[in-house]
């Protein structure tokens, strides 16, 4: 779709947490679809309206440290 506007929107599954981006492109007709998580299959997001999203990706994040620093001394 010429001049549409689109953006891109971040999702969690509900169900194992793991986060996802896509792309959202505004159209003036009516689109439906869903999106599963890789991982678990659980539904992270639908829609039926006047957009659709496509180009989903998993997204990389650091899991937390928890602990000492090295080379830091306790007194």
């Amino acid at each position: 779709m010429a001049n549409s506007l689109w953006t891109i929107e971040e999702f969690a599954c509900p169900r194992c947490g793991m986060n996802y981006s896509a792309t959202k492109e505004e159209h003036t007709e009516k689109h439906s679809g869903s999106f599963r998580c890789s991982v678990c299959k659980a539904e992270v997001h639908a829609w039926a309206d006047n957009h659709h999203f496509f180009d989903w990706k998993a997204i990389q994040s650091r899991p937390p440290v928890f602990g000492r620093r090295w080379g830091v001394s306790q007194m």
